[in-house]
């Protein structure tokens, strides 16, 4: 049997990668969260203190058994916590859109569907597992793990 020398460049790309992950301290796994909604939209004066800013907006469904013990946004502005709430699908003006509420962290089961928001404020240090290249990334922690992460490829804007 003949290998061609693609195939062994392709292996040794997926090896190095694969490796370094495990160096990082960090996994990428997709398999506890599912994407439903990125946004990004400008919230006004009557929603939040002056000035009007944007916030960042992610809709997920939970695919863990065990609830996570907090989320970070890692976007172009730092390392930001982010606010867990349950979210519902709601029709607003003809539109499906989700609303959420606050809820009991410890109450949430698989298959419910959470809105994480990045907010600004507290002093939390960037772990030095985070790659200062990772952008773009939820970062979550789940029974004790090592920092998981979760990269958001498409934002729209509303």
């Amino acid at each position: 049997m003949k290998i061609k020398a693609s195939h062994l460049f392709i292996f040794a790309i997926a090896s190095s990668l694969l490796v370094s992950c495990s160096a990082l301290g960090f996994s990428k796994a997709k398999k506890n969260i599912k994407l439903v909604s990125a946004y990004t939209k400008t919230i006004t004066e009557t929603e939040q203190s002056n000035p009007p800013m944007a916030g960042y907006f992610f809709v997920v469904r939970w695919e863990n058994e065990n609830y996570p013990e907090s989320f970070f946004w890692r976007g172009n502005n730092g390392w930001l916590t982010c606010n867990i709430e349950k979210a519902h699908k709601v029709v607003v003006n003809g539109k499906s859109e989700y609303k959420s509420e606050p809820f009991d962290i410890t109450t949430l089961r698989k298959g419910d569907t959470l809105m994480l928001v990045p907010v600004t404020g507290g002093r939390f240090p960037i772990p030095k597992e985070i790659p200062t290249k990772a952008k773009n990334t939820l970062f979550y922690k789940v029974n004790g793990s090592k920092w998981l992460s979760f990269p958001v490829n498409k934002i729209t804007k509303k």
